[in-house]
């Protein structure tokens, strides 16, 4: 089976480890987060700082983007693991049943031919050499992750660990359809009834839309968020925008997400705390941070990308 590997985030020369490995693992892991490419960029531009980083990253409709170099150790599962694992793979989120049919269908299928490139049986977590989870990596070498059955396949997908090591045994001839599914995503904005007849709305380029005002309380899909004069603005039509400071997000923003997402710290790391779908944040300035574009502060050191909030045109 032929995959097409993107290698517009692999790291060069010089850069990650130059160790090579023992032939004994390939480990499979889950983001936690959502968009495959958002992931291996973080890995490229962060791997120095937070010491993590893996040799792929897959998802976003069953794309793969490699990281680091097959055969040399990667920082993803403990000393051990890493010394022993020639290729490490994420698998991205996703709120889409389309697109989960076509990662896990690759993550599966890349996976095993990766370990028969190594010489490493077709086995899930079972005695010896083998494809790993990483909670199986730390329920018997070290750690206290559960990925990826455990976080994702299983609560989100319906993807059982049973389900998972027979793929894994005989690969995916046709994507698997997933026993779950999520409801739709939420992008509506409404405006403020203020004492007000109408507001101005704006262009992207910052100067006001003259011949188009909208009534308060009236309610608009938005097709993403913009940043103008420094403040976000919904999309609502063709090169019209509304400022978020006019709706009933003026001071929190909504997570637009089924599945629960995670935010980031000031340099760009994730942060390991589930947040929940649907549930709504107070926030404070808004601040670009490295890797993870324009996000909304919603805690001293935890910040939301914008591409996670209600009225983002987030579709997963």
């Amino acid at each position: 089976m032929n995959f097409n590997v993107d290698n517009a985030f692999a790291l060069g020369t010089y850069e990650g480890s130059s160790t090579r490995t023992a032939n004994k693992f390939i480990v499979l892991h889950e983001t936690t987060n959502i968009g495959a490419k958002a992931n291996a960029s973080y890995f490229k531009n962060n791997w120095s700082t937070t010491q993590t980083y893996v040799q792929y990253v897959i998802g976003d409709g069953g794309k793969i983007y490699q990281v680091g170099a097959d055969g040399y150790q990667a920082w993803g599962a403990g000393s051990y693991a890493n010394a022993n694992s020639p290729v490490q793979i994420e698998l991205a989120r996703t709120t889409d049943k389309a697109t989960f049919k076509k990662d896990y269908a690759t993550f599966v299928n890349f996976a095993r031919s990766k370990a028969r490139e190594f010489g490493i049986p077709t086995t899930l977590d079972a005695y010896g050499n083998g494809i790993k989870t990483h909670k199986w990596i730390s329920d018997n070498i070290w750690g206290s992750h559960t990925d990826p059955v455990n976080s994702y396949l299983e609560p989100f997908w319906g993807i059982t660990h049973e389900q998972l090591a027979k793929d894994i045994l005989s690969g995916i001839s046709e994507p698997v359809a997933p026993k779950k599914t999520f409801t739709n995503i939420n992008n509506v904005v409404t405006v403020l009834n203020g004492n007000v007849k109408a507001y101005a709305t704006y262009k992207k380029d910052g100067s006001a839309n003259g011949t188009t005002n909208i009534g308060p309380g009236t309610g608009w899909i938005s097709a993403g968020i913009e940043m103008i004069n420094g403040k976000p603005h919904y999309l609502i039509g063709g090169n019209i925008y509304i400022p978020q400071s006019i709706t009933t997000f003026n001071d929190r923003v909504a997570i637009n997400s089924d599945i629960p997402v995670h935010a980031v710290d000031h340099t760009g790391k994730v942060v390991n705390i589930d947040l929940v779908g649907g549930s709504a944040w107070k926030f404070g300035s808004m601040s670009n941070i490295p890797g993870a574009g324009w996000c909304y502060q919603i805690a001293t050191d935890m910040f939301l990308p914008i591409e996670y909030a209600q009225g983002s045109g987030f579709k997963g």
